[in-house]
């Protein structure tokens, strides 16, 4: 009797309070999100052993199902597979050994945090990984105030949003969408969960860049090619003075020279044939 009002008590200071609280009292598991877990019971059971989550049964120890989730038990020790951890599979799990509970615990998967970038007067797109209710806080970085200001709250495909956000804020999916951002946009952003103690799910820090910030690179390259095109037009035309100067005057030289060259051959030519005809005697 006293172990059940102490499952009763736990279970009620968790809808209270929410599971993250609990988690600094029970036997927690965390997380990554997406990461698989295992979670164990050392309590001896001679009998029909189960895991339960939410009063519903996952998975039942030496017998296959159709479940994604995995029971083992080996010597006094059973384990629990789940193959993948986040919002739906997190929570309070038990164990059962012909009916009755022998281990408690919780698993939470960790907040997750991340950055992004995105260009002025694009959207940003941030996955608010739960399909829980949560609020969206803001909190600017942008040499404005620190203070986080509430955006918005989203509870499955409709939202409340501040004002000056009211026309920017839109839900695709399981997203929240900012359309055309600004400078002013760039800060950390947070999502929590409404209930369950306002567990924290994420936080992303988001740099809004400037368009021609993305593009100086590309204007600095083609100045450089421009100066570097031009120097070497430039070094050109010098080298093909340089050339000029002192290769002209030579080759003028030597067209001189081939010039007299065939002059002399023809008055040679012209004296021979002179030389011939007068040497011819007349009959």
């Amino acid at each position: 009797m006293q172990l059940l009002s102490f499952w009763v008590l736990i279970v009620l200071t968790a809808v209270l309070s929410g599971q993250q609280t609990l988690a600094n009292f029970i036997n927690t598991t965390w997380k990554d999100l997406n990461d698989s877990a295992t979670l164990s019971c050392s309590k001896p059971c001679s009998g029909v052993e189960t895991w339960e989550r939410s009063g519903l049964k996952v998975a039942k120890c030496g017998v296959k199902e159709d479940s994604e989730f995995s029971c083992e038990r080996r010597l006094d020790q059973s384990s629990l597979t789940v193959p993948q951890v986040n919002y739906t599979t997190r929570g309070f799990y038990h164990t059962k050994c012909d009916g009755k509970v022998i281990c408690f615990q919780n698993l939470q998967p960790r907040s997750h945090s991340s950055s992004d970038e995105v260009p002025a007067g694009g959207p940003l797109i941030l996955d608010l990984l739960t399909f829980h209710p949560v609020s969206l806080m803001f909190s600017q970085t942008d040499g404005g105030s620190v203070k986080p200001i509430q955006m918005c709250t989203v509870e499955g495909r409709s939202m409340r949003c501040n004002a000056g956000y009211e026309d920017r804020v839109s839900v695709c999916g399981n997203s929240m969408v900012l359309r055309d951002v600004v400078s002013a946009d760039s800060g950390v952003y947070t999502v929590r969960e409404v209930n369950d103690g306002g567990a924290l799910i994420r936080t992303v820090s988001v740099t809004v860049k400037h368009v021609q910030q993305s593009w100086m690179w590309k204007d600095e390259y083609q100045q450089g090619f421009k100066i570097e095109a031009l120097g070497s037009g430039i070094g050109g035309l010098v080298l093909g003075v340089i050339l000029g100067f002192f290769a002209l005057p030579r080759g003028l030289y030597l067209m001189d020279r081939c010039v007299q060259r065939l002059r002399r051959r023809d008055s040679s030519r012209v004296n021979q044939t002179e030389d011939v005809e007068k040497s011819v005697p007349l009959t």
